[in-house]
């Protein structure tokens, strides 16, 4: 749930804040070609804030039990600390360039749906 809570929140602020500003800056531009950029500056922006959170989900659901029986990872939050601990804050970015090529096309497809979809009902330009 906080993957898919920071994934949504990042791509969607990020969105409206970059397409406002690329709206401003890039007069004369069509709206199109300013959706479709600010949709992957926001891809990298989803990337970056879900990342940790993916991270953290796949080790935690991909842990197995030692020999003894018991799980590397009691909870989310040791699983965090263990990580941290053992690769440093930057680790729970690890992967980043190959989870943005899997994220950004989601950011822009969805994104671009909601723009027609607005489009579509009156509510954008």
């Amino acid at each position: 749930m906080a993957r898919a809570s920071a994934l949504n929140v990042a791509m969607l602020v990020s969105y409206d804040t970059v397409k406002e500003k690329l709206t401003h800056s890039m007069q004369g531009t069509s709206q199109f070609t300013i959706n479709v950029t600010a949709s992957m500056i926001s891809g990298v922006a989803t990337s970056c804030a879900s990342l940790p959170f993916d991270n953290i989900k796949t080790k935690v659901q991909k842990q197995k039990a030692g020999p003894d029986g018991v799980l590397p990872y009691k909870s989310i939050v040791d699983c965090l600390q263990k990580s941290i601990a053992r690769e440093g804050v930057a680790g729970l970015w690890t992967g980043l360039p190959t989870y943005y090529f899997r994220i950004a096309p989601h950011a822009v497809i969805t994104l671009l749906a909601a723009e027609q979809y607005k489009k579509m009902l009156g509510l954008g330009k």
